[in-house]
């Protein structure tokens, strides 16, 4: 048949050909000359879409074209969508079994290059297609040498007699479910225990296992008539062409301890179990994860990286017309989101996918780059790996080279559905243009981190530092510093002290030389340079023992201006330099919404495996949301008003995490407290005070009051019970321990028990009868006002909702004025003269028209109105009680704005005393900040008068 005698549609298409038209023209007839009658009418009948897509594959991939003139039968399956099925081939001979699969190979390969091209994105249902062809094939030929080995050296064992497991891990882009369409498979060989098969003849499990990794490579990698099914690469295996070409699972994790370079690292995060006993292989890799992600910030790996890089642009000589390698190309996007994932996914797991697109996706949502660089490296990528898949179609080569003539510049411009060649170019620069700008961004090359101004005055002065002597002070270069002998004593001290000399390693040295520098520069350029100084060097004499620190700040240079903000905060200074890992909380990951802080403290101590270290987690965790707040609040990004009620929740979230780790330690000691009903007695947890109205600051206590809810004479039902009372004061004992104790990370909260009914006096637990009758027969009024803040935070929700409705019914008691006063205006003498306070300072608590004024006006008008109007018992924080009296008209809104200006005032300015390590009393001679201080205590002492009377009695 001619070429004259195709289907019309088929012929204008031709025609319509860029490059090849007449080669093609003659095979696509020759293919249609060996079509059936019937096969022919089915695929006329489909018409210019077929006609069109045909003939776009014909050029595109001349490997497809040739596949099909061979064998013709297959088309009209094509057509169809009809997908090849590999029959049971493993009772064939090795020969017609490796034929049977490379036909099958090819065959699936041409129907995956023929939905590839299809019009709309495929690229996702193209790699997962590729992959799933290189596993099944994977799967076909060890099952294959499997059962070939069996029938001659019988089953390796242990020495337990156990089947001794095999497993192969994918790696590079088979592991992450990306494969090219002429890719090479990385593969690592693993298997379990020594031991010997107990076949007729017996082979050591080692030699058995390298047998059936010979076969697995001939099988896949060896060309034959038939072709081959994927080029095998070994060379990532442990000591790669030098190392054994399967090794046990315990030889693994001993090399990767020992010997694990940091391209390795990179290399397992798309580590993948893809044959054999794929629930080992999943075991193997979770031994492996500690040594591919750390718990903290991990930018020492950025070296390796970048050495890697550097190597891969010196093979390229200049070069730029490889796509994977060269300037912006897929190397470089991997890189990119490699990086991250190595720096942050330690700490969150979300990053740590095989998958490249799905990776790129988790750093969008982790907010680690911005949104217009993650939208450009997903649309490059993609654009990148479909060029990829367009010159390797050709020939089923594997190649990245763009092409160097103008007719496969043609080509490959018709097979990706460009009009004009020049369209394709400026696209592919100007995408890999904007990707390199991005690689250069995140990873600057060694010589472009390390690189200073010669002219730099901080460069000067640190190698002053390093060779001057101590009795020579350069003054010249210590402009800014108001002290500068002092400035220069302790800079030299640092650069001559035995850990700068002998804890470093040469990568640390050049991490060093590369940081002080910036360090000077910018000390000189801040407000209090000696200070700042100072605490920079308190906190690099921290980290200078853990590499990955120093490696945190040195490739941080940005980051370096918003730690001098913070190290201007003596309480953050000292939080930082006595727990460096909160450097990868301020610097790495992004700020945690609190809705979200449950999930993320259980993720968190999933790690930790025994109380002690489930207790260092929850600190770490309190002590990173702590800072992250105190950050935000200290450089005015929060308001008070947006700090209290999250640090509050921060301490429930802590509490309720606390409890449930207490009451399971007293079940399993002592049983459960039950009641007749056989359902666990309850027990819950009052919070009063600052935590109980959510406005703790930095400094709160937690105050707090335990109530049950059981029998006297009820006992545990353990092994060693115990009477209810006791069952329960050592609960809350175990609370207190657990929140309280000094770990490495810290302490949590100090505890404050003395709102409990007699105080110090009475039982650390009371039952929710005895606490309702003190408050009714025997509670004074302050501890009513205690009362108006008081709310449930952890335990049984039921028993705190009866708390609750207790607390209402207190609060709505009526109550004659003028003794609420006078017990109020008592309370009030009683505070003022526990604590002398000098005439020369204002003290933002007690002073007159202080804060426990304007807390004692708010208290003083709830438990006056409440019994009128009870909607006021629902709040429980000072800010909401000046809304509801405002809101029920018991105060005009002029007294309420006073109020609240005065308490957020108070407020702001108590929490930033604290991030200054100073006290409440502020010395009058602080005259701008006592003016606004003063002037809101005269308006709040003036209400104080009008409303309770004389601060006397």
């Amino acid at each position: 048949m001619s070429e004259s005698e195709l289907p019309t549609e088929i012929l204008q298409a031709i025609h319509q050909l860029p490059v090849d038209a007449e080669t093609i023209g003659g095979s696509l007839a020759a293919t249609w000359a060996a079509l059936s009658t019937e096969a022919r009418a089915e695929l006329r009948a489909q018409g210019a879409p077929f006609a069109k897509h045909w003939v776009h594959i014909a050029c595109a991939s001349p490997f497809t074209r040739r596949f099909l003139q061979q064998h013709p039968h297959r088309l009209p399956g094509l057509a169809r969508g009809k997908r090849s099925v590999l029959g049971d081939i493993h009772a064939l001979s090795s020969d017609a079994f490796l034929a049977a699969l490379r036909q099958y190979r090819n065959a699936r390969m041409t129907e995956i290059i023929w939905q590839d091209r299809q019009s709309a994105e495929h690229y996702p249902d193209t790699v997962a297609a590729l992959s799933e062809l290189a596993e099944v094939c994977l799967q076909q030929a060890l099952d294959h040498g499997t059962g070939t080995l069996r029938r001659r050296h019988g089953i390796p064992r242990n020495d337990a007699g156990q089947e001794v497991p095999f497993t192969i891990l994918g790696m590079g882009k088979l592991g992450g479910r990306e494969l090219n369409l002429s890719s090479d498979i990385d593969l690592i060989f693993c298997s379990g225990e020594e031991g010997e098969s107990d076949g007729p003849i017996p082979l050591d499990n080692g030699e058995y296992f390298q047998r059936l990794g010979r076969w697995l490579i001939r099988a896949l990698d060896q060309r034959t008539a038939d072709g081959f099914c994927f080029r095998v690469d070994m060379r990532l295996r442990p000591f790669g062409d030098a190392g054994p070409l399967c090794i046990s699972a315990a030889a693994m994790e001993q090399y990767y301890q020992v010997h694990g370079r940091g391209w390795e690292r990179y290399a397992f995060i798309k580590a993948r179990p893809v044959a054999g006993d794929l629930s080992f292989g999943r075991t193997l890799l979770d031994t492996l994860r500690p040594f591919v992600y750390r718990r903290y910030l991990d930018y020492t790996a950025l070296t390796e990286l970048r050495e890697v890089k550097i190597r891969m642009d010196t093979e390229q000589g200049g070069r730029h017309d490889d796509i994977k390698k060269g300037r912006g190309g897929i190397r470089e996007i991997e890189f990119i989101c490699q990086s991250l994932q190595i720096i942050h996914g330690g700490r969150q797991p979300a990053l740590r996918s095989a998958n490249t697109l799905d990776t790129i996706a988790a750093i969008a949502h982790a907010k680690l780059l911005p949104t217009a660089d993650t939208d450009l490296l997903r649309r490059a990528y993609l654009v990148l790996r479909d060029t990829e898949h367009c010159l390797q179609m050709v020939d089923d080569q594997q190649t990245q080279q763009l092409p160097h003539t103008a007719q496969e510049w043609r080509r490959l411009a018709c097979s990706m559905g460009f009009a004009e060649v020049s369209a394709l170019r400026d696209t592919l620069d100007s995408l890999r243009t904007q990707v390199h700008a991005i690689f250069r961004r995140i990873l600057l090359t060694t010589q472009d981190a390390g690189a200073r101004p010669a002219d730099s005055n901080g460069q000067r002065l640190w190698q002053s530092a390093q060779t001057g002597v101590l009795e020579t002070v350069p003054t010249d270069l210590l402009r800014g510093f108001t002290d500068p002998p002092t400035a220069w004593t302790r800079l030299w001290r640092f650069a001559h002290s035995r850990d700068v000399a002998s804890r470093l390693s040469t990568e640390g040295q050049r991490r060093l030389h590369r940081l002080l520098p910036r360090i000077l520069d910018l000390c000189s350029a801040q407000p209090s340079a000696d200070t700042l100084l100072q605490r920079f060097l308190t906190l690099i004499e921290t980290i200078l023992g853990r590499a990955n620190y120093l490696a945190l700040l040195a490739e941080n240079p940005p980051q370096l201006v918003r730690i001098a903000q913070l190290l201007h905060s003596p309480w953050l200074a000292q939080r930082l330099a006595r727990f460096p890992m909160l450097l990868d909380d301020l610097i790495g990951d992004p700020a945690v919404d609190p809705t979200q802080w449950p999930q993320v403290l259980a993720a968190q101590l999933q790690l930790a495996e025994d109380m002690e270290e489930r207790m260092d987690a929850l600190r770490r965790f309190k002590n990173a949301e702590m800072i992250r707040l105190a950050t935000a609040f200290w450089t005015g990004d929060l308001s008070v008003g947006g700090l209290l009620p999250p640090l509050s929740d921060l301490a429930q979230l802590t509490l309720q995490t606390a409890l449930a780790w207490a009451k399971a330690e007293m079940q399993r000691r002592h049983g459960e407290v039950r009641g007749t009903d056989g359902q666990a007695a309850p027990f819950t947890v009052i919070a009063f005070g600052k935590l109980g109205g959510r406005e703790m600051g930095f400094a709160s206590d937690l105050d707090l009051v335990y109530l049950y809810d059981a029998f006297i004479d009820a006992e545990s039902d353990g092994s060693t019970p115990l009477p209810a009372p006791t069952w329960f004061a050592r609960l809350g004992q175990r609370l207190i321990h657990i929140l309280s104790t000094l770990t490495r990370a810290g302490s949590l909260y100090q505890i404050d028990m003395r709102l409990r009914p007699s105080g110090q006096s009475g039982p650390l637990v009371t039952t929710l009868d005895a606490f309702g009758r003190y408050q009714r027969e025997s509670a004074w009024t302050w501890e009513h006002q205690a009362l108006t803040r008081a709310r449930w935070v952890a335990g049984d929700r039921t028993l705190g909702a009866r708390f609750t409705a207790l607390r209402a019914e207190i609060l709505r008691q009526p109550r004659d004025p003028a003794q609420l006063a006078a017990d109020v205006r008592h309370m009030r003498q009683r505070l003022y003269q526990a604590k002398i306070i000098p005439q020369d300072v204002f003290h933002l608590k007690l002073s007159p028209g202080g804060l426990t004024d304007i807390e004692f006006l708010v208290q003083f008008a709830m438990l006056g109105a409440c019994s009128q109007q009870p909607a006021l018992c629902e709040g429980t924080s000072t800010a909401a009680g000046i809304a509801a009296l405002t809101e029920a008209g018991v105060w005009d809104k002029a007294r309420a704005d006073t109020l609240l200006h005065a308490w957020q005032l108070y407020r702001r300015e108590e929490n930033r005393r604290w991030l200054n390590l100073q006290d409440n009393d502020i010395p009058v001679t602080e005259a701008p900040r006592q003016n606004a201080l003063q002037d809101a205590a005269r308006a709040v002492r003036a209400m104080w008068q009008t409303l309770i009377g004389s601060y006397t009695d």
